[in-house]
C-alpha cells in the first residue's frame, strides 16, 4: 500500500458490477483507491505476482474458473493477498465456508454500497495484517519451544553418550584384543604362505640346476623373494593395510630389476596402469608374473642390450640404471630409444587383463611356452591357473604376453 492510494484488484467480467464498483470506489474521499481490474482467474493471479495488490475483490463465477474452487485457487496462488468474495448468491453457508477458509470478507451484488465496500476492503487489510503478526509470533513462539526442546535433547544426548562410553569402555578394551590376535592370526598366515612360495620357488630351480650358473639362479630366486617383498613394501605404505596400489608397486619392481640386471639405456618401459587396487592374494601373484614376463624381456627380447656374463648388481634402494630417468611412469632414454617393453594393466566390468609386451627379437616359433621347461615359463603358468586365468601370446614385431582373470569376490 503506497501512501496516497489502496492498490485494489478487482477479477470480474461482468462490465456492468464492474462499472459500478468503480464508481463506488470514485465516491469514497478517505481513503483513496485506484482499481485494477482482470477479467480472468489467471490473468488476475498473473497480476498480483508481478504487480501486486494491497486486496484482491474476487467474483466466483469467472470464464476460466467456478464457484468456490475459485477462492481456493486464489487463495492458493497469493496467500499473502487479504481477499474479499463478490457473488450473486445470498448463501449462507458459501459465506460460511468462504471465512473459514480465511476469506476476509462475503459481499452481495447488490448489497453493497461504496461506504460497506469502503469498509470491508479496509477491515481485510487490516484483519490481514492481525492475522500476519499472530502468525509470526506462533512462528517464534514454535522456534523457542523448539530450541528450548533441541537444548533438553542436546543435554540428554550428551548424558546417554556418557554412559554407552562407560558402557563401551570394556567392550572396547577386549575387541582390541581379540583384533590382535586375529592380526597376529592374519601375519603368520601371510608369512607361513609368502615362505611355502618361496619353498615352491627354490624347488623349481633345483629342475634348472644342470642348464644355469649357480650365479643366476641365485640372482633369479632373489629377484623372485624381492618382487614378493615389494608387495609388503607397497603394503606398508599404503593407507589400507589390505590393499596394494599396483602402479606404485611396478615402479619400484621395475626400478628393481633394471639395476638388477644393470640394463643397457637403450631400453625404455611404458607402463599404463593407474587405478588398479589389489588385494594381497592377488597381488603376489600378478607380482611374481609381472616379474618373469620383465625379466624374461630384459634377458631374452634385446641381446645386442643386455649380456649374462654382466656381474651382479647387489640390491640399493632407489636406485635407476645409469643413462634412465622414471618419468610418469616409464623410463626415458636420453641418448635414444631402440628397446621398448610396455606393461597395461586394465579392469573393466569385473575383468582383469595385464599386457607384457617387448619390440624385441620375439620367441621362437616351435615353442610352445604353455609347455616350456624352463622355470620361468612353469612359473607364469601355475600363476595364471592360481589366477583362474587365461594366457595368451601373440609374436609380432616382438612377443605380448595377454592374461585375463575375474575380480576376486572376497
Amino acid at each position: 500500500m503506497d501512501n496516497k492510494y489502496i492498490n485494489v484488484l478487482l477479477i470480474e467480467d461482468n462490465l456492468t458490477d464492474i462499472a459500478l464498483i468503480r464508481e463506488m470506489l470514485k465516491e469514497v474521499r478517505k481513503p483513496r483507491f485506484k482499481l485494477h481490474n482482470t477479467r480472468r482467474l489467471e490473468d488476475g493471479l498473473n497480476h498480483i505476482e508481478k504487480m501486486g495488490a494491497d486486496v484482491l475483490l474476487l467474483d466466483l463465477n469467472l470464464p476460466d474458473s467456478f464457484g468456490f474452487d475459485t477462492f481456493l485457487k486464489a487463495k492458493e496462488r497469493a496467500p499473502q493477498i487479504p481477499i474479499v468474495i463478490l457473488s450473486v448468491f445470498d448463501d449462507e453457508d458459501i459465506a460460511i465456508n468462504a471465512v473459514k477458509g480465511e476469506a476476509q470478507d462475503y459481499l452481495i451484488k447488490g448489497k453493497v454500497d461504496s461506504t460497506l465496500l469502503a469498509r470491508s476492503i479496509s477491515y481485510a487489510i487490516e484483519r490481514k495484517a492481525i492475522e500476519g503478526e499472530l502468525i509470526r509470533h506462533r512462528d517464534h513462539l514454535g522456534e523457542l519451544v523448539q530450541e528450548r526442546t533441541s537444548e533438553l535433547q542436546a543435554a540428554n544426548a550428551l548424558l546417554q553418550k556418557e554412559i554407552e562410553e562407560r558402557k563401551n569402555a570394556e567392550e572396547e578394551i577386549k575387541a582390541s584384543l581379540e583384533e590382535k590376535n586375529i592380526l597376529l592370526e592374519e601375519i603368520h598366515h601371510r608369512v607361513e604362505n609368502n615362505l611355502q612360495t618361496i619353498s615352491n620357488l627354490i624347488g623349481l630351480e633345483y629342475t634348472q640346476i644342470n642348464d644355469k650358473e649357480p650365479i643366476e639362479i641365485y640372482q633369479e630366486s632373489q629377484n623372485r623373494v624381492k618382487a614378493m617383498a615389494l608387495i609388503h613394501e607397497t603394503l606398508s605404505r599404503s593407507e589400507d593395510f589390505a590393499i596394494i596400489d599396483f602402479a606404485r608397486y611396478t615402479h619400484d619392481l621395475i626400478n628393481y630389476l633394471f639395476k638388477s640386471y644393470a640394463v643397457d639405456k637403450n631400453i625404455k618401459v611404458n607402463t599404463k596402469i593407474d587405478g588398479i587396487l589389489l588385494d594381497i592374494d592377488t597381488a603376489v601373484p600378478c607380482g611374481l608374473i609381472l616379474n618373469e614376463l620383465v625379466t624374461n624381456s630384459i634377458k631374452y627380447a634385446f641381446p645386442s642390450f643386455y649380456s649374462e656374463s654382466r656381474d651382479f648388481v647387489n640390491d640399493q634402494a632407489g636406485y635407476i640404471a645409469p643413462g634412465l630417468e622414471f618419468v610418469n611412469e616409464q623410463f626415458t632414454d636420453q641418448n635414444g630409444i631402440t628397446g621398448e617393453i610396455n606393461i597395461t594393466f586394465t579392469l573393466d566390468d569385473g575383468n582383469y587383463t595385464l599386457k607384457v609386451s617387448d619390440n624385441g627379437i620375439g620367441l621362437p616359433n616351435n615353442i610352445d611356452f604353455r609347455y616350456a621347461e624352463t622355470t620361468g615359463m612353469q612359473l607364469i603358468n601355475a600363476l595364471v591357473r592360481q589366477l583362474d586365468g587365461l594366457i595368451d601370446l601373440e609374436i609380432n614385431n616382438g612377443s605380448e604376453f595377454k592374461i585375463t582373470f575375474r575380480e576376486s569376490n572376497v
